[in-house]
Order: structure tokens, then C-alpha cells, then sequence
């Protein structure tokens, strides 16, 4: 698999291997190709290339001693560094792949655990040297692929997974590169084997994800979205050969294109794959078209969203569906369809215009459904204030009758309080008058008692 580099000055670097130049690299400018550049002569084909932030390419490759070699260039050469020895390939090394986020670097690759000998898929954050190469899941084959993919400084990765009986899609994100933590996915779960599957995040940040799944001896190519939630699968080709498509994003058309038996195959998608249309056979007629990685710089303005694209390098790199749509000037040697690109900025606008007419009708929909909604949460709170008007009225009237009842109350009460004192009054008079005659008689009885006793003693004196 050749990589393909753009990067910000135009110019396309082109990463790739043969038995006779080994590990070479080759810049692709307008006016013309530069020789090849040899990098490693006792290289493999298990080899990636990327472009960090600061627009300066990487190789990351496997020679014949199997060792993993990275090399760097610089301002003034390129570096090397050996990252892994593996002198007895005790770890079978391959599928290698490596990207550049938050200047840093990832490396992922397949390799053998030491002691069981199962595959798993191994994570190396290359910055770090203290970091040791970890795993991140078991593999139940090495025929099956992982991807991933860079977003608005994001990392995803997409792993085929198996679990029993169940055939599972594990989408990761990274949260933590060093402590490898992750937030996981899995959109997919199938009792029939899954083979192949590719991720891409558009510029609405909608995910999509394609794979290849094996139902009784056709493979069927599916697609699912992601935009808060994920999407019901939709079926969009079968096919009886195992195939490895791909998926870009070009000018917000969504493609998936695939290398089927020596044909080329395409599929687009123009609303952001809630719709596909048929398959068709690329305009790209060549038999040495093969599968090629692609990374262009992080700030340039190319309306293209991918990692793989298919295509051919020699005489020339020319990317299938892509060469003939290119209004960018991604081609290194094509001058850019103007003619093209103006005519769908064209139907893009009338588009643009047409949905923005019916949105503002929608809206307007919406805005006189409000308005009767308004009307009846009006018309209820006018209803609540007249029961409540009606229940202060009947309150207020009924305050007045009980401050009528109050105050007669108060008044007889008044009545009795001074009708009790005017007793009170002529009770202590009465009983001053019947004070006198009492005292007067008990005088006459004194008198008389008095009288009596002088009495008895006169008689007693002359009895004697």
C-alpha cells in the first residue's frame, strides 16, 4: 500500500516500495517529480507514512531484521530512530499504521502475545518513550482490519471485535493517550462474520461507518451514521467477492469506492448518507489500480475528508473518482476544473437557496402552530384570572358580611357592658339604704335586752 502525503506548499509526496528501489519517497510538484529518495533498501511492505502538525512527514517501516524504524524529517535531513527490535519476529509484526494528533504521535500494529501466541492490536504512543506498547483488544484473526481516524483533534478507532458467537464493531475514543483510557461504541453487533469495516466524521461531525459483513457466501456492504444517535443500517451492495472499500468526503458528497474482482465500484451519497445512490463503474479504467493510505496537512483548505483512497502511481498518482471531480487541484499534474466546480457551487447555492426557503416555510409553520398554542395558554390563564376575580368577589362580599356581623356584635356587646355597670351601680346604692335600719334596730334590742335584765334584777333583790 503506497502513501500519499499533501501537503500545504501543493506539492504530493508519495511513500512507497519496491524489491528493486526498496523504501523510497518521491515529491510530485507542478513543474516536475523529483528522483526517488531511498529511505530504507532492506525495507518491507509493512511501512506508513503521516504529516504532522508542522507539515514535516514521517515514516514509520519494518526492514528485513524486523526492526520498526521511524524516520523524521527535519529542516535540514531526516532522522532515524529504531523503535522495536525483533530479531527472532517473536511478535509477527504487521499492519502497522501510524498518525499524528495533538503533536503526538500513535502507532497501532498487530502482533503476537509472547507466551499464547494470539494477535492483538497493540498501541505505541511513539512520544513518550517511558510508555511501553500496550494492547488494546484481542484479535480472534489477522485477516480482519482496524481503523482510524483524526478529527477536529479527536482520535477514533474502529476495531472488529469478537465476543461467543457475536461478530462486534468497537468504535473508540480516546480520552487519555497516556493512561489509554477510552469512550467505547458498538454499533455494530452481528451473529454473521464481519471482515472489514472503515470509519469518517464530516463537517456536520456526523460519523459514518461501512463494513463489509459475510451472510452465506455473499458479502454485503453496509452503512450506519452517527449523529447523536446511530442510525439503522442500510444494506447498499452484495457482492460474492470479499471487498475492502472505502469512504471520503469530497466537497460534501459522501463516496464509498471499492476494488471488486478488477473493477471499480462507487456509490454516492449528496445528503449525508441518509440516501445513496446505485453503484456505478468508476471512469478510472486501469489495471494496477490499487489501494493507497492519504494524509494531506491538518490546515489546508481541501474539501477532502479521508485515509485511503483508491487509485494507481505510475506515471503519475491518480485517485479513482477523485480524478475526475478534482476542482482543488489534489492532482499534482491536473489543472483545476473551474468549469466544474463553478457549476456545482451553482447547484449547491440554488440547493442551499431552496432548502433555506423551505426551512423559513417551516418555520413560519411552526411559528403560527406556536401562535395557536400562545392563543390557548392565553385564553386558559384569562379563564384561571376570571375564576379568581369571581372567587375574590365572592371572598370580599363575604369579609363584608362578616364585618357587618362584627361590628353588631361589638355594639351589643357595648349595650351589655354598660347596662352591667348601671347594675353594678343601683346594686351598691340598694345596699347602702339597707345598711341604716339594720343598725338602728339592732340599737332597740340592746335597749331592750338592756331593760329586760334590770328587770330580773330587781325581782331577785326582793326575794331577798
Amino acid at each position: 500500500m503506497s502513501c500519499f502525503l499533501k501537503r500545504r506548499d501543493q506539492s504530493l509526496i508519495l511513500v512507497d516500495y519496491n524489491i528493486r528501489n526498496g523504501l523510497y519517497y518521491q515529491i510530485f510538484r507542478k513543474d516536475q517529480p523529483s528522483r526517488p529518495n531511498l529511505l530504507l533498501s532492506n525495507g518491507t511492505h509493512e511501512y506508513t507514512a503521516f504529516l504532522d502538525e508542522k507539515n514535516n512527514f514521517h515514516v514509520i517501516a519494518k526492514n528485513t531484521r524486523n526492526q520498526i524504524i521511524h524516520f523524521k524529517e527535519t529542516s535540514t535531513k531526516i532522522t532515524k530512530e529504531i523503535l522495536l527490535d525483533d530479531p527472532n519476529n517473536t511478535f509477527n509484526i504487521d499492519n502497522i499504521y501510524a498518525i499524528s494528533v495533538r503533536d503526538q504521535i500513535h502507532l497501532f500494529y498487530y502482533a503476537d502475545h509472547p507466551s499464547t501466541k494470539t494477535p492483538e492490536l497493540i498501541y505505541h504512543l511513539v512520544n513518550e518513550p517511558l510508555i511501553t506498547p500496550r494492547p488494546i483488544a484481542t484479535l480472534y484473526s489477522r485477516n480482519i482490519n482496524y481503523d482510524c481516524m483524526r478529527s477536529n483533534s479527536e482520535l477514533y478507532l474502529a476495531v472488529i471485535m469478537k465476543n461467543d458467537d457475536s461478530y462486534n464493531i468497537e468504535i473508540k475514543r480516546f480520552k487519555n493517550f497516556k493512561d489509554l483510557t477510552f469512550e467505547t461504541f458498538t454499533p455494530v453487533s452481528s451473529q454473521f462474520p464481519i471482515i472489514y469495516c472503515k470509519i469518517c466524521i464530516d463537517q456536520n461531525e456526523i460519523m459514518h461507518l461501512v463494513y463489509v459483513q459475510e451472510q452465506y457466501g455473499k458479502y454485503q456492504l453496509i452503512h450506519k451514521s452517527y449523529h447523536h444517535e446511530w442510525s439503522d443500517e442500510k444494506i447498499l451492495y452484495s457482492c460474492g467477492y470479499p471487498i475492502k472499500p472505502v469512504i471520503f468526503i469530497y466537497n460534501d458528497a459522501l463516496w464509498i469506492n471499492w476494488n471488486e474482482n478488477g473493477n471499480i465500484y462507487a456509490i454516492l451519497s449528496a445528503d449525508h448518507g441518509s440516501s445513496f445512490s446505485k453503484s456505478i463503474h468508476a471512469s478510472i479504467d486501469d489495471p494496477d489500480v490499487s489501494l493507497h493510505s492519504y494524509d494531506a496537512d491538518q490546515d489546508a483548505s481541501y474539501p477532502l475528508i479521508c485515509n485511503q483512497l483508491y487509485g494507481v502511481t505510475y506515471p503519475v498518482p491518480k485517485f479513482a473518482v477523485l480524478h475526475s471531480l478534482d476542482m482543488d487541484g489534489i492532482h499534482i499534474n491536473m489543472t483545476p476544473n473551474t468549469e466544474l466546480k463553478l457549476y456545482l457551487n451553482t447547484i449547491k447555492n440554488a440547493i442551499n437557496h431552496s432548502v433555506s426557503k423551505s426551512k423559513l416555510e417551516e418555520e413560519n409553520e411552526n411559528l403560527k402552530n406556536e401562535i395557536i398554542e400562545l392563543t390557548q395558554v392565553q385564553r386558559d390563564i384569562t379563564n384561571q384570572y376570571n375564576e379568581l376575580a369571581d372567587l375574590a368577589k365572592r371572598i370580599q362580599d363575604e369579609g363584608k358580611k362578616w364585618r357587618e356581623l362584627y361590628f353588631k356584635g361589638k355594639t351589643e356587646i357595648d349595650f351589655y357592658k354598660k347596662r352591667v355597670k348601671q347594675l353594678e351601680k343601683s346594686l351598691s346604692s340598694n345596699n347602702q339604704n339597707t345598711s341604716i335600719p339594720e343598725s338602728e334596730s339592732q340599737e332597740e334590742s340592746t335597749v331592750t335586752e338592756s331593760e329586760g335584765n334590770s328587770g330580773e334584777a330587781s325581782d331577785i333583790s326582793g326575794e331577798e
